[in-house]
């Protein structure tokens, strides 16, 4: 597809998207990232997510129960927060180690008012 096919479909003049091709993706506009997916028929967020580099690596070691870096000493809890942690990966969350400490910390002290909550959602229906 040309920058020509790609203003005529969006309205962004040809010119700007000359321009933005020629400069990293980070500096483009959302406007421009806008006129591309439109062209492409595309959602502007699947279109930056394919045109950026994803350098993230979910960093799991089982035989260390470390989870981007932080050791859970527990080893049912461990399993328990590494499913969390793929699940939600799987669904698009990128974890960071303070992420995971964040989960560790909670699962070892747990907020006395987020188990109710958890509880009167379990107990609703029956």
């Amino acid at each position: 597809m040309s920058i020509n096919e790609v203003s005529k479909k969006s309205g962004v003049a040809v010119s700007t998207l000359d321009n933005a091709v020629k400069k990293s993706i980070e500096s483009w506009s959302i406007r421009t990232l806008d006129a591309f997916a439109l062209a492409l028929n595309e959602k502007p967020g699947d279109l930056l997510n394919k045109l950026q580099p994803n350098p993230y690596t979910l960093n799991i070691k089982d035989g260390k129960q470390t989870i981007q870096g932080v050791y859970i000493p527990d080893k049912e809890m461990y399993q328990q927060i590494r499913s969390a942690v793929e699940d939600n990966h799987l669904e698009g969350w990128n974890p960071t180690s303070k992420d995971v400490k964040f989960l560790l910390k909670n699962a070892l002290n747990p907020n006395p008012k987020d188990m109710e909550r958890i509880d009167r959602i379990w107990n609703e229906g029956r």
